[in-house]
């Protein structure tokens, strides 16, 4: 008599995180770049290993309000913006529209094509999870006008744009203007900071930012995007912003110093602080990286445990995710499938 094999319940997949950041919730960088790899890694994720399911993704298609760090991209339809919203609803994942140019000045704000993306984002939240991320205090209060149901949480950029001493004083202020907040990629590795916030379960964790810890250019280095946003064709500009990465050696990271802590690449161990002090909400962001691959190595690095025990199940896991890239399509893949037969959008 044949067995009946029965599938695993989540109950019984709980052992995969109990050293590693249980009950948490997570949110994937990469929306509007990386949709097709997100939704094939999101969809699976579902099957193989549902506790890491992310809650929402983050991204933000080019716009005024937004920055990009390398190529600068062209605008997106908003009949493609909603069809990609309509995705991710499908997987039941929310999204967090993503403004993360904090130099917002006042003629700014009512820009049509933002406007119309806040818009059709709430129009579009079928599951109740969209929200929008803000860098400026300043654009978060025109969000607030235009959309006053709207979650508005504060980016982490935000913070790298703060003029005066970033103190824990000033992220529990922030934590009542906003839904939730995002520390400073920095101030994570702080315990003198985050140990002082009053309500830890407002903020999010940023697991895997690349730059330097000791880095000093931060700040001027946004700016300078900011600048190349408004006037992407400006060779200086494009000059001038690889001379500063060159010279602060954002690039010249050794992956094997990691343990030394020069990156802002969060360890086992300064996860494991944040979670006992009552973080409960961790971002694998996207936006510093120039591919997809990058992205889904961090996805898979950061939200699994390879502890010498669990190591074999959690690359299974990961191993059985990718391997849904290489399924059979019922359709080739061609340059010319968003060619259309007019000028028009």
């Amino acid at each position: 008599m044949s067995s009946i094999i029965k599938p695993v319940t989540v109950e019984q997949l709980m052992f995969m995180v109990d050293n590693h950041l249980p009950k948490t919730q997570w949110t994937f960088g990469g929306a509007f770049r990386f949709d097709s790899s997100l939704n094939v890694v999101i969809e699976n994720m579902a099957k193989s290993f549902p506790l890491r399911k992310p809650f929402s993704v983050a991204g933000c298609p080019a716009c005024k309000w937004s920055l990009d760090w390398y190529t600068e991209r062209r605008p997106m339809s908003l009949a493609t913006f909603a069809a990609t919203l309509e995705k991710y609803a499908a997987l039941n994942v929310g999204v967090m529209l993503t403004f993360d140019n904090p130099f917002i000045t006042e003629d700014m704000l009512n820009d049509t094509y933002c406007t119309a993306l806040v818009n059709e984002l709430y129009r579009c939240d079928r599951v109740r999870k969209n929200s929008v991320c803000v860098a400026s205090d300043r654009l978060a209060a025109r969000i607030r006008e235009l959309c006053p149901k709207m979650m508005v949480c504060c980016h982490p950029n935000r913070l790298v744009a703060e003029q005066n001493r970033r103190t824990p004083a000033l992220y529990n202020k922030l934590a009542e203007m906003y839904t939730n907040v995002c520390l400073h990629p920095v101030d994570a590795t702080r315990p003198a900071i985050y140990s002082q916030l009053e309500h830890p379960e407002y903020f999010s964790v940023v697991v895997n930012d690349p730059l330097p810890r000791n880095s000093a250019l931060r700040r001027e280095h946004l700016r300078l995007l900011s600048e190349i946003r408004k006037d992407p064709y400006n060779a200086d500009l494009c000059l001038r912003r690889a001379q500063m990465v060159e010279r602060d050696g954002w690039h010249a990271v050794d992956a094997s110093a990691l343990r030394q802590k020069a990156t802002c690449n969060l360890t086992r161990n300064e996860t494991a602080a944040l979670f006992a002090a009552g973080f409960r909400h961790y971002i694998v962001q996207g936006n510093q990286f120039r591919n997809e691959m990058t992205l889904l190595w961090d996805i898979f690095r950061c939200t699994l445990d390879y502890g010498p025990q669990l190591s074999n199940k959690s690359a299974l896991i990961a191993s059985s995710v990718m391997a849904a890239f290489g399924t059979p399509k019922s359709e080739l893949p061609s340059g010319l499938k968003t060619f259309k037969f007019t000028n028009y959008e």
